[in-house]
């Protein structure tokens, strides 16, 4: 799939999900206590066409969540989300990417990568286009007992001069429901304020920046730490891609007031 769709999609994706629960049905609770299993997902392959070298790699690190006590919960939405977010990665002819198929999926999009490059003879002078890579990463999972924020990172590079890379974020409060920046404070407008000043102070003038009128916004993604509130900018949203990662991040101290989600 190309890249800079895979790019629209993603982030029209993350503004979507963090707005709405998964389609699947799943019981709450607020009383559950999260525990999450790490798992690895990875396969790679490499074949030579005409004394040239075509490789893929694909690595997926994620978060099995799964509930210690009284039944389902968020923990139901957070696995049926990540799946969600990882489709399109995949061209797995529409069917949906689960757990049970994901090392199959992963198999077959490797497959299909060396076949078609072995067969469209357009290629045959694209050294880039004979390397394909998939990472998928996950940062520190933070929870308390209001709230439970994931991270997921990916960098993709399919041909070209560069990578596609970034993140998403996954928050939830105990009883399954997203936490989203539009229900992320009672007092948004100040939020923003703080944030504003933030921004400038961390990464410059807004007007170094994609902003519409110098107007600032928070970005759809952002996640809990232990010490903060880090928001995130996604690649090309506000900046070039030479701007790299660009953050604010709010200390606890100075937004809790603001934000309940905060002990």
């Amino acid at each position: 799939m190309n890249k800079m769709n895979i790019l629209k999609q993603l982030k029209q994706f993350a503004v979507t999900m963090i707005c709405i629960t998964s389609v699947f049905a799943c019981k709450t609770n607020k009383e559950s206590n999260l525990e999450f299993t790490p798992i690895t997902v990875a396969d790679s392959i490499q074949n030579y066409s005409n004394d040239t070298a075509i490789s893929n790699i694909i690595s997926i690190n994620y978060f099995d969540a799964k509930i210690t006590k009284n039944g389902d919960s968020v923990a139901c939405n957070i696995n049926n989300d990540f799946f969600a977010w990882l489709e399109p990665f995949f061209d797995n002819g529409g069917n949906q990417v689960t757990k049970d198929n994901l090392k199959d999926v992963v198999a077959s999009e490797i497959k299909r990568f060396i076949k078609d490059i072995n067969e469209d003879k357009s290629l045959a002078d694209c050294e880039s286009c004979k390397h394909a890579e998939l990472f998928i990463d996950t940062l520190p999972i933070y929870q308390n007992d209001k709230i439970v924020s994931l991270v997921y990172t990916f960098n993709q590079y399919s041909g070209g001069a560069h990578s596609t890379y970034g993140l998403t974020a996954f928050n939830y409060k105990k009883d399954g429901t997203p936490v989203t920046t539009e229900n992320l404070s009672k007092n948004i407008n100040e939020l923003s304020e703080i944030a504003q000043k933030a921004f400038i102070q961390q990464n410059g003038e807004l007007k170094d920046y994609w902003f519409d009128d110098n107007k600032f916004y928070l970005p759809e993604v952002f996640y809990f730490t232990e010490k903060s509130v880090i928001f995130y900018y996604s690649l090309y949203e506000i900046a070039a891609y030479s701007a790299g990662d660009i953050y604010i991040e709010l200390n606890n101290d100075d937004v809790k007031h603001l934000i309940e989600y905060i002990n």
